[in-house]
């Protein structure tokens, strides 16, 4: 869950944090407010690119800070472990933007790529919204949902390992017929070549 996010010289914000309590949130306000720089900076500080024109005028760099607790979400505490970036059930997200076109990130302290943004950022937040990517839409997911929903989280597993089981199978099918064509214009071209 996002408890904080905290946005310095970005567009027309000078400085903004913003804490988020647990249950839902919602952003209103009328055009112009600024809702949109908030998303924008979610986004950003997960790894969507950036662009020197979103930095504040008269500023060199723009940064923007999420704090997550991560209790009860294992897949991203196991990926944060996997990384060696674990931190106790939070997840600290730091982007800065340079003027001169380049950015730094870094994921509870550490440094770490734009691509390492991208797929905690997958795992953490789903933005629903205009010109925003929706988890809902792929087709992974989807399949995911419906059999997590359906509890054949086995049968998923058997279905895999089958499936596995028989691309190999087919594989070696294929590398069999191969060689038995093979063998079939050998044995045809040393007949024409005997004769």
């Amino acid at each position: 869950m996002l408890q904080q996010i905290n946005i310095k010289d970005l567009a027309i914000v000078s400085t903004l944090e913003v804490e988020l309590l647990p249950g839902m949130t919602v952003l209103t306000g009328e055009t112009g407010a600024g809702k949109s720089i908030l998303v924008d900076a979610l986004g950003l500080v997960l790894g969507d690119r950036a662009d020197t024109g979103m930095i504040r005028n008269d500023c060199d760099r723009a940064e923007i800070t999420a704090i997550f607790d991560t209790e009860g979400l294992p897949s991203v505490n196991q990926w944060l472990e996997e990384n060696a970036l674990d931190n106790d059930g939070q997840c600290i997200i730091r982007r800065v933007l340079l003027r001169n076109g380049s950015s730094r990130a870094f994921i509870n302290g550490s440094p770490a790529p734009l691509k390492s943004l991208q797929e905690l950022g997958n795992q953490l937040v789903d933005i629903h919204g205009q010109h925003a990517h929706q988890s809902l839409l792929r087709r992974h997911h989807q399949r995911q949902l419906l059999d997590e929903f359906a509890g054949h989280a086995e049968r998923c597993r058997e279905t895999a390992e089958c499936y596995l089981a028989w691309r190999e199978a087919e594989q070696q099918l294929t590398t069999l017929q191969a060689s038995v064509e093979e063998r079939t214009a050998r044995i045809d071209l040393l007949r024409y070549q005997i004769n």
